[in-house]
């Protein structure tokens, strides 16, 4: 049987690619639009950056930023910016742009935009009501991380405290390690001496009658000699600087100096008050036990010498005599001999008010095992005041607290609601605890970390000072520093002030004057150089 074969010829895939590829090289080249055609030229504008004429100035002043190119562009959409805030142009030629500055403008940069391109421009101080003195000696000022506290001391000085190292460039071989007096120009008093100063953080100090200091913090050494145990984060100091202290002789005969303030606890203290009626001491902290120590006492077999030391469990606050004695009459359960259950959070900020009553506000919930919601006020005794009724309280961390005009309380931190109702990180309380109606921020600062609220106080004009980490409030660009009127509105004219960089932690008040100090952890405010302590007046 003879078969058929049909011979077909195949060419290798290859060769049918090379193929396709010349048919379609032989098709004529596509012309559609260019992407790239109608495209708009770059703007050709420079700006002088050095400097605007005047380089500061009110609201409704004229001023001249100098530069190239400005003409071609004065009919597209030309616009000047102060800190974010649109002036008004008045007058445009090929080197100069005249403008003027807006309402609600505030200290910081400005900038000129033309088709949708932002070029920046000179620095510009907006001047308002409220200004640094920069004779008072904010530079050099505390040389590093922060001031804590300030309070006033007899002679119109003012005594601070912190973790800083030095103060005022002071040319003393140890510095000032957290305690300085410097006087009411801002310079340093070098007649207050306190040798290799604190090993820590003093968070806050009070003077007793006799002109005595009390200190408190996180430390553990004084002036080098005071350490080993004899310090324990609590410290009182003569008016010159000097450990108040005594001479005790153990049983072996060997004398030497111990502090005079025998008064020790087993944490940090943060905060401390002073009772107006008696002097007595008022800590709160991180600590679960307040101690003192029989110097030179004999052990239990009656044949060694040794440091007894009698405690009582204390959590988280304790009141003292002003000897430094233990007051068995606050906080304290006679039944144990202990204390009530302390707060179960941190206490961020205490106040004690004209009636002897304290405010305590932090991130606890629980005080003496009852519910708080992190602000509670405490009747001179240690007990709650069932009178002061916040409800739920707010939602997160209340970071400061203060007294404002007519009893009333503000509060600001982290919190997005109090008692329920949306309230954006400040709120205002009446005296029996309870937010005041009267009182509204509108939308306030947004949610997130940036927007944490970090003080709050009253100027002695009747305006709120709120301090914090925001970019805007209440729909106005301000750069961590807001003024409110009583009623909680942004108080028009006196939000000129530039950013802050850093945060405030105190206000103090100048007796006799429209003027305030403030300190904290700050290197910059308005343009002005500020080294963690300011003078502003207004």
């Amino acid at each position: 049987m003879n078969s058929k074969h049909t011979h077909r010829s195949r060419l290798p895939w290859q060769a049918l690619a090379l193929l396709a590829l010349a048919a379609s090289c032989k098709k004529e080249p596509y012309e559609g639009k260019d992407p790239y055609a109608g495209a708009k030229e770059p703007v050709s504008i420079k700006i002088d950056k050095s400097q605007a004429t005047p380089a500061s100035g009110a609201a409704g002043s004229s001023v001249t930023i100098k530069g190239q190119g400005f003409f071609k562009y004065k009919d597209s959409g030309l616009a000047v910016m102060f800190n974010g805030v649109q002036g008004t142009i008045s007058s445009v030629t090929e080197n100069a742009l005249s403008v003027k500055v807006p309402d609600g403008a505030s200290t910081g940069l400005i900038t000129l935009s033309v088709q949708r391109q932002v070029f920046p421009g000179p620095k510009f101080r907006v001047t308002g009501p409220v200004t640094i003195d920069q004779q008072f000696a904010s530079v050099p000022g505390a040389d590093k991380n922060s001031i804590a506290s300030i309070s006033f001391v007899p002679g119109g000085k003012y005594l601070i405290s912190g973790n800083f190292e030095d103060y005022d460039n002071s040319g003393a071989k140890d510095g000032y390690r957290g305690l300085a007096r410097i006087n009411s120009n801002g310079h340093i008093d070098r007649d207050f001496k306190i040798g290799k100063g604190f090993d820590g953080n003093v968070s806050g100090t009070i003077m007793q009658s006799d002109g005595k200091i009390i200190a408190v913090g996180n430390f553990s050494n004084y002036d080098g000699r005071y350490g080993g145990g004899l310090l324990s984060y609590i410290a009182r100091l003569n008016d010159n600087g000097s450990m108040d202290s005594i001479r005790v002789t153990d049983v072996a005969g060997k004398n030497h100096a111990v502090p005079a303030l025998n008064a020790y606890f087993d944490g940090e203290i943060t905060h401390v008050l002073q009772t107006a009626d008696s002097g007595k001491i008022i800590v709160f902290g991180k600590f679960k036990y307040f101690m003192r120590k029989n110097f030179a006492g004999i052990s239990v077999d009656g044949k060694r010498d040794s440091t007894i030391i009698d405690s009582v469990r204390m959590e988280g606050l304790a009141r003292l005599n002003e000897d430094g004695t233990f007051d068995p009459n606050f906080h304290l359960n006679p039944a144990t001999n202990t204390s009530f259950a302390g707060p179960n959070g941190e206490v961020k900020d205490v106040l004690l008010q004209d009636d002897g009553k304290i405010i305590m506000a932090g991130t606890f919930t629980r005080f003496r095992d009852q519910l708080t919601g992190r602000i509670v006020r405490l009747n001179p005794d240690g007990t709650i005041d069932g009178n002061f009724n916040t409800g739920t309280g707010p939602d997160n961390t209340v970071e400061s607290i203060a007294p404002i005009n007519g009893g009333k309380l503000l509060a600001v931190g982290a919190f997005m609601s109090f008692n329920g109702k949306e309230t954006r990180k400040v709120v205002m309380l009446q005296a029996n605890g309870t937010p005041d109606p009267g009182f509204t921020v509108g939308t306030g600062v947004n949610a997130g970390p940036d927007g944490l609220v970090h003080f709050g106080g009253q100027l002695k004009n009747g305006k709120i000072f709120i301090s914090g980490g925001f970019g805007r409030f209440s729909g106005v660009k301000r750069d961590g520093t807001v003024i409110l009127d009583e009623d909680g509105k942004v108080s028009q004219g006196y939000n000129t002030m530039g950013s802050l960089s850093g945060r405030i932690n105190r206000m103090l008040h100048v007796p006799n004057s429209s003027a305030t100090v403030v300190v904290g952890n700050f290197s910059e405010y308005d343009l002005i150089p500020v080294s963690r302590i300011m003078l502003l007046r207004y």
